[in-house]
């Protein structure tokens, strides 16, 4: 494995000596493999992904280590879609926690009166970074750090009042894999994003504001029309 990585870097490298800058698109795919383990709420929610969630992406630099922690920079750029694979991500979490969601291109939608909708979901990506980092060791030891930050709004219907937002952050480091192709590693980014979805559902059912939130409309759907 650590052959065959360096005899990649060592081809990008002759096409960069040559004048070339390098883009490689990685293929994200934060979805989890088994849907949570988590009981539906009785509720009607509806998501909301603005364009600027949706078109997110981050381009990031290749760096390499060399000895002693040395940070090597080279005109290798990953390019990394992470709006389209976080409403992936998203879109699984919000099914696996609410008995019936769907999708809305704005902050008011509709409303079906035979299907009252109960709250607005509205997640945000506030940043996403990846790097490398080096060890400090003589033949110096690289692994890729991750990180994304989200903060999802929650907004009661049909008021559309600000229930809560929720800040959460994930992080990951994994050792390289480097591609020169239509890359299929993430290098990190995936498991980043679902360690914030996670600490998401966490956080949802322990919010005060939600509680509350959660107990109200429950009444609501249990009350006699």
């Amino acid at each position: 494995m650590a052959i065959k990585f360096y005899r990649m870097l060592f081809a990008a490298l002759v096409l960069l000596v040559a004048g070339c800058t390098i883009e490689r698109n990685v293929k994200l795919d934060a979805r989890l493999p088994l849907p949570p383990a988590v009981n539906q709420l009785p509720l009607r929610i509806v998501v909301y992904y603005s364009p600027e969630f949706v078109e997110y992406t981050k381009k990031s630099k290749l760096i390499v280590c060399g000895p002693n922690g040395r940070r090597d920079e080279y005109d290798i750029f990953f390019i990394f879609p992470v709006g389209a694979a976080a409403s992936d991500l998203f879109d699984q979490i919000s099914k696996s926690m609410f008995t019936t969601v769907s999708r809305s291109n704005s902050l008011s939608p509709s409303i079906d009166n035979t299907l009252p909708i109960d709250g607005i979901l509205e997640p945000r990506i506030v940043s996403f970074n990846w790097d490398t980092e080096c060890s400090n060791d003589y033949l110096s030891k690289a692994t890729y750090l991750a990180t994304i930050s989200y903060v999802i709004n929650l907004y009661d219907s049909p008021e559309g009042r600000l229930v809560a937002s929720i800040h959460v952050d994930g992080r990951a480091t994994v050792k390289p894999k480097l591609c020169f192709t239509t890359c299929k590693a993430s290098f990190g980014a995936d498991l980043a994003m679902q360690e914030a979805m996670a600490k998401f559902m966490i956080n949802f059912y322990e919010h005060p504001e939600i509680k509350l939130w959660i107990l109200n409309h429950r009444s609501e759907a249990g009350s006699p029309k």
